[in-house]
C-alpha cells in the first residue's frame, strides 16, 4: 500500500511539472513566434543548438564520439545562413560543413574516424536543415498565425495521442520503438491535430480543405518525430535526452516533433504553392 501512495505521489509530482513548464514555454514560445523576424530566429537557434547538442550527448551514452562543439556551431551556422541569405543557396554551407567536419575528425585520429566524423555531420545536416523550416515557412510568406498553427496542431496532437491512448489504448503502435504510443493514440492524434481549425478565420489564405491537409501533415510529421527521437533513445538505452524542462526531458524530448512537422509543412506548402 506505502508502494503505490509513493507511485501516486510521484506521478502526481510530475504532473505538477509538466503542467508549470507547460505555463511557462507555451506563452514564450508564442509571444517568439507572435514577434517574428529577430525574435523567430532566436526560438530555432535556440531549439537547434540545444537540440544537436543533446543528440550528440546521447551518441556519446552510445560509445561515438561526435565533435560536439564542430556539429552545433554547423548546425547553428546553418540556420544563420538561411535566415540572412535564403537566395545564396546551401551548395557553400553545406561543403563548408562537411570540410570541417572531416578535417577536425583528424585530430582524434583514425581509430572510428569514419563513424565519428559521420555523426559529427549527421547532426549538423539534420538540425540545421530541419530546425530551420520555420524560417523558410516566414520567408516565402508564411504569416504569424500559420506557424502558431503548425506549433497547436503538434502541442494538440501530442496531448490527444497521450489522453487517449492512456484511456483506451491496447494495440500498440510501435511496440519495439515505444511500448507507450498505441493507435488509437495515433489516430486521437490526427484528431487533435485538427484544432487550428478553430481559429480559421486567421488563416484565410487557406481554403478549409487545404487547411486540413496542412493539419494533418503536421500531426503526422511530429508523431513521426516523436517515433524518431523514442528510436534514438532506446537505441542508446536512455529514458530522457536530459532533464532540462521539468517533467519533460531536454528539448529533443520536447521539440521532437518540431524537427518533423515543420518541415513537411514547409512542403506541402511548396506543393500548394506550385498548383
Amino acid at each position: 500500500m506505502a508502494a503505490l501512495k509513493s507511485s501516486v505521489d510521484t506521478a502526481r509530482a510530475q504532473l505538477i511539472k509538466r503542467i508549470a513548464s507547460i505555463c511557462v514555454f507555451v506563452p514564450a514560445i508564442l509571444y517568439l513566434v507572435w514577434a517574428g523576424d529577430l525574435m523567430l530566429l532566436l526560438l530555432v537557434l535556440c531549439i537547434v543548438a540545444r537540440g544537436s547538442w543533446e543528440f550528440y550527448h546521447l551518441l556519446k551514452t552510445a560509445g561515438y564520439q561526435p565533435w560536439t562543439i564542430v556539429g552545433t556551431l554547423s548546425a547553428v551556422g546553418l540556420v544563420l545562413h538561411i535566415h540572412f541569405r535564403p537566395e545564396a543557396g546551401l551548395a557553400l554551407p553545406l561543403t563548408a560543413v562537411v570540410v570541417l567536419a572531416l578535417a577536425v575528425g583528424l585530430l582524434g585520429g583514425t581509430e572510428h574516424y569514419i563513424a565519428n566524423t559521420t555523426t559529427t555531420l549527421g547532426g549538423a545536416i539534420l538540425f540545421g536543415l530541419l530546425g530551420s523550416a520555420p524560417i523558410l515557412i516566414a520567408a516565402t510568406g508564411g504569416k504569424t498565425y500559420l506557424l502558431m498553427a503548425v506549433f497547436v496542431s503538434i502541442w494538440a496532437t501530442d496531448a490527444a495521442a497521450y489522453i487517449a491512448g492512456n484511456l483506451w489504448g491496447k494495440r500498440k503502435l510501435a511496440p519495439n520503438i515505444s511500448p507507450g504510443k498505441t493507435r488509437v493514440g495515433f489516430v486521437a492524434g490526427l484528431l487533435g491535430g485538427l484544432a487550428p481549425l478553430l481559429f480559421c478565420d486567421l488563416l484565410p489564405i487557406f481554403s478549409t480543405a487545404e487547411l486540413i491537409g496542412l493539419c494533418l501533415v503536421a500531426s503526422v510529421g511530429g508523431q513521426i518525430g516523436d517515433l524518431v527521437e523514442s528510436a534514438w533513445k532506446r537505441d542508446v538505452g536512455v529514458k530522457d535526452s536530459s532533464v532540462l524542462i521539468p517533467g519533460h526531458g531536454g528539448v529533443l524530448d520536447r521539440f521532437d516533433s518540431y524537427f518533423f512537422a515543420f518541415p513537411l509543412t514547409y512542403l506541402y506548402l511548396m506543393c500548394l504553392l506550385s498548383f
